[in-house]
């Protein structure tokens, strides 16, 4: 049996991770500008990165998961970039909106998390079950 290996998802995880760590970032800034150790202090600006990060853990992990099992199971590399993509691109417009406060962008973010969540979903469905019967 060869070694399992992810040749695609990992470069969406580490890009991912780059965006995650900038999120944090910015709640930390964010607390030490108006002093607020613990909640948000009724700050906008911290209410608004806290939520910016909170979402992105909400969704990013459960899609690189999704798309990690589907490459495993024979997903193309293209089917997994594009989910990829889409995540990522999806993520810098979503975080961008609740920052800056722009609601069609983060329409934009949510729907294009959406659509690389249930892409994900449905190459690994396909991948596990329905190419086997093919």
């Amino acid at each position: 049996m060869s070694p399992l290996l992810l040749n695609v998802t990992p470069i969406y995880a580490v890009l991912l991770t780059l965006l995650y760590i900038t999120l944090t970032i910015r709640i930390i800034k964010a607390r030490w500008a108006h002093k607020v150790s613990f909640m948000d202090g009724g700050v906008d600006e911290l209410t608004r990165a806290i939520r910016a990060h909170g979402n992105f853990i909400e969704y990013v992990p459960l899609c690189l998961l999704l798309m990690a099992f589907g490459e495993l199971n024979g997903a193309s590399d293209w089917t997994v970039h594009i989910t990829g993509a889409i995540l990522l691109i999806s993520r810098i417009l979503h975080s961008i909106s609740l920052v800056k406060g722009i609601l069609k962008m983060r329409i934009w973010g949510m729907t294009a998390t959406f659509l690389s969540l249930t892409s994900a979903l449905i190459v690994l469905i396909y991948c596990t079950f329905i190419s086997s019967l093919l």
